[in-house]
C-alpha cells in the first residue's frame, strides 16, 4: 500500500492499539502489561458514535505521543452522554492522569470534567470540540469558519451568477456541537446576500438519517423556487439528503460535505455530491500528542492563536481545511494517505476510479 510519511499504515496503526492504548468502552480503564507503574498516563475521551475517533484520532495520537514519550499509556474510553463522559474524565484525573484529551459529547455541558482537572491541576486539550464558559488549557480544531466557507463557495460556484427564482437549503451540524455554529457562520458569510436560503436545519446527533428527515421536510419551503443547491456542513447529512432528494425526484442538485469519507468521495466520482472539506485528521492528532507531550516536559506549546470560550482567551492550535472536488482526490486526499485507492476503487467504484485515472 502506497502512502506518504505524513500517514499510518493500517499494520502501524494496529500496533499502536495493541501497545499504548488501555480499555475502550464506556467506564472501562486499564494499562498495558508492560508499561512501568511510574508511566504517565493520558485520558482520551471520545463520544461512542464517533468512528473517526478511533480510526484517526486516538491511533495517529498514540504513535506521535510515543516518539516523544515512549513510557506514556494512553486511556481510551467513550461514552454516550456528556454526564458519562464528565464520570469517565473525573475518575481519570482521581487516578492520576497526567493529562485529558477531550472530545466533548455536548461542549456546553461538559464544563464538570474540565473543572474537575483544574482542581487537580491536570491540563485538559478540548480535541476538535470546544468547551465552553470554563478554563480550558488548550485548544486543538480545524478552523470552522473556514470549513463553512469552503462548502459555502461551492455552492455559489455550482449556482452560477444567476441565482434569481431559485434558493438553497442548509443542513447543519448537531446543535450540541460548537463546530457545527462556527461552520453555520462560516457558510453564512458567503450566502448571506448572495443567495435565497429557502430553509436551515439543524440535524441533531450529525445523524444521517435525520438528515433524510429534515432534507424531506425542508423541500416544502421552496415553494416552487428551483433548488440551486444543498450545503450540508457533514458527509454523512449529505447521504441522508441526496436520499430524499432521490425519493422526492430530484437530480443533479449541487450538494456539499464534509471529512472526506470513503463514501462520499465515491458520490464525488460518481457526481452526486459536488465536493466535501477535506481535514487532514493524522494532523490534528499529531498537533495534539505535540502539545501534551510539551506540557510532560514542562514546556510551553506552540500555538497559532487563541480562543475566546466565554471564560477566557484558550490558547489554540488551529488547522486549516482544504476543498476536494473530483480533481483534488488524489493530490489532497490519496497523497496524504487518508485513505487508500484500494479502499476508494473498491467495488463499483473501481469504474469510477479507472475513468478519473485512480488506481
Amino acid at each position: 500500500m502506497k502512502r506518504s510519511h505524513r500517514a499510518l499504515s493500517t499494520a502501524a496503526l494496529g500496533l499502536a492499539l495493541t501497545a499504548g492504548l488501555a480499555g475502550c468502552g464506556d467506564g472501562t480503564t486499564g494499562t498495558t502489561a508492560a508499561a512501568p507503574a511510574e508511566a504517565p498516563h493520558i485520558a482520551f475521551l471520545v463520544p461512542s458514535t464517533s468512528l473517526r475517533s478511533l480510526t484517526y484520532d486516538v491511533p495517529n495520537f498514540t504513535v506521535a505521543l510515543h516518539e516523544r514519550c515512549p513510557t506514556c499509556v494512553v486511556d481510551v474510553q467513550t461514552a454516550a452522554d456528556q454526564a458519562t463522559q464528565n464520570s469517565q474524565g473525573r475518575q481519570a484525573v482521581t487516578a492520576g492522569a497526567k493529562a485529558v484529551v477531550l472530545v466533548a459529547i455536548d461542549g456546553a455541558q461538559a464544563g464538570d470534567l474540565v473543572n474537575a482537572a483544574k482542581s487537580a491541576d491536570v491540563p485538559v486539550v478540548a480535541y476538535d470540540r470546544l468547551v465552553k464558559d470554563v478554563p480550558l488549557d488548550y485548544y486543538v480544531s480545524f478552523d470552522g469558519g473556514a470549513v463553512g466557507k469552503l462548502g459555502a463557495q461551492a455552492i455559489l460556484d455550482a449556482a452560477g451568477p444567476d441565482t434569481s427564482g431559485g434558493a438553497v437549503v442548509m443542513l447543519e451540524g448537531d446543535p450540541a456541537d460548537n463546530n457545527a455554529g462556527l461552520f453555520a457562520a462560516g457558510a453564512h458569510s458567503v450566502l448571506d446576500g448572495k443567495v435565497a436560503i429557502a430553509d436551515e436545519r439543524y440535524v441533531a446527533g450529525w445523524s444521517s438519517s435525520q438528515a433524510e428527515v429534515e432534507m424531506t421536510e425542508a423541500l416544502k419551503s421552496l415553494g416552487g423556487r428551483k433548488l440551486l443547491g444543498v450545503y450540508t456542513a457533514y458527509d454523512g447529512l449529505a447521504a441522508g439528503a441526496l436520499q430524499a432528494l432521490d425519493k422526492a425526484g430530484y437530480s443533479g442538485v449541487p450538494i456539499t460535505g464534509q471529512d472526506a469519507e470513503t463514501a462520499a468521495l465515491q458520490r464525488i466520482l460518481a457526481g452526486t455530491q459536488t465536493m466535501t472539506v477535506f481535514k487532514d485528521l493524522p494532523a490534528q492528532a499529531r498537533a495534539t500528542a505535540t502539545v501534551v507531550a510539551d506540557v510532560l516536559d514542562g514546556k510551553t506549546p506552540q500555538t497559532t492563536g487563541t480562543t475566546d470560550n466565554g471564560s477566557g482567551a484558550v490558547p489554540t492550535v488551529l488547522l486549516q481545511p482544504e476543498a476536494v472536488g473530483k480533481p483534488e482526490i488524489t493530490s489532497k486526499v490519496l497523497a496524504t494517505g487518508y485513505t487508500t485507492a484500494d479502499a476508494l476503487c473498491a467495488g463499483a467504484a473501481s469504474t469510477l476510479c479507472a475513468q478519473q485515472g485512480i488506481g
